[in-house]
């Protein structure tokens, strides 16, 4: 069995934090748990039952009470949110015998939690490894997706690129896992115009938290699906990519990909790589006009 956390106490932690930012929502939740073939997968909804439902997918190295903080409450408003603990997360899904790399399906993963929570068709949102998740889904998935938004990711063209570039960024941080560090390492990935650490502390402790304590071994199951650009732009029209314009540059790969495909994407002003915590009521609109149907986005930076 692969062992998320780096031991039992470190688990603790984090969820009793998980469970701190979860009452910071600002609105109403409710935790359920569904059974896959690959483990149990924690999932919290919230908004209306009758709502368009919509499944939120977070990143690596964080979870879905982190993630959706800053998002959950308005987001709820227009959908029935369903916010997924990623198998091999820092979370409360736990995974089964066949979450590993020989037997797991990323794709079969999310139609056995779709199955699980009776959903037909829904919209998909995610960040980070979260967008491709969202991306390969939309993508390579049966049709139950009708539209996706990917933030700060999606398109994967060099998978041991990426890595490296994320890992640089934190870099030397990360070789002394101080707390001081960790957060500095944090920090580093995000616009410093968001001011989004000061106006949050409580996102920076619970990612250091989960800095210290998530196994990041436990993700190496997800799999990563080549992109091909053939397959991809026939489903151009149900897909939506939003970046931040911090060290645009280093992300000339991603914007050149979908540039040559010819997808939509807009570009957040004061934003880095956790876009949907430096400008969330930005990002709320984009997602709720483009997930509702609604052309354009705000245009200060549509590209």
């Amino acid at each position: 069995m692969i062992k998320v956390f780096k031991s039992e106490s470190g688990k603790e932690q984090v969820l009793r934090s998980y469970n701190e930012l979860l009452d910071a929502w600002g609105t109403e939740f409710q935790e359920l748990d569904v059974e896959t073939p690959y483990g149990t997968t924690h999932c919290i909804t919230a908004g209306e039952p009758e709502s368009p439902p919509l499944l939120l997918l977070h990143g690596v190295g964080d979870n879905s009470a982190v993630m959706w903080l800053l998002n959950m409450k308005e987001l709820s408003r227009h959908f029935r949110c369903i916010a997924i603990d990623t198998l091999g997360g820092p979370g409360k899904s736990v995974p089964g015998e066949l979450f590993h790399k020989r037997t797991f399906d990323q794709v079969d993963w999310i139609n056995k939690v779709a199955d699980g929570l009776k959903l037909d068709q829904f919209c998909v949102a995610g960040v980070s490894n979260g967008a491709y998740m969202a991306f390969n889904y939309t993508v390579n998935g049966p049709g139950r997706a009708l539209k996706a938004v990917c933030m700060e990711g999606g398109i994967i063209i060099s998978p041991i690129k990426s890595m490296i570039h994320t890992l640089m960024m934190m870099f030397p941080e990360i070789l002394i896992p101080t707390r001081s560090n960790l957060l500095r390492a944090a920090r580093k990935l995000s616009s410093p115009a968001s001011g989004l650490f000061d106006k949050h502390p409580e996102v920076g402790e619970h990612l250091v938290l989960l800095m210290q304590n998530h196994n990041q071994q436990a993700m190496f199951a997800h799999k990563l699906q080549p992109y091909e650009q053939d397959r991809a732009v026939t489903f151009r029209d149900q897909l939506y990519f939003l970046l931040g314009d911090y060290k645009l540059k280093q992300k000339r790969e991603l914007t050149s990909t979908l540039d040559a495909g010819g997808f939509r994407y807009t570009v957040i002003p004061d934003a880095g790589h956790g876009v949907n915590h430096e400008q969330p009521e930005r990002v709320n609109r984009e997602l709720v006009a483009f997930l509702k149907g609604s052309e354009g986005s705000e245009g200060s930076e549509s590209i």
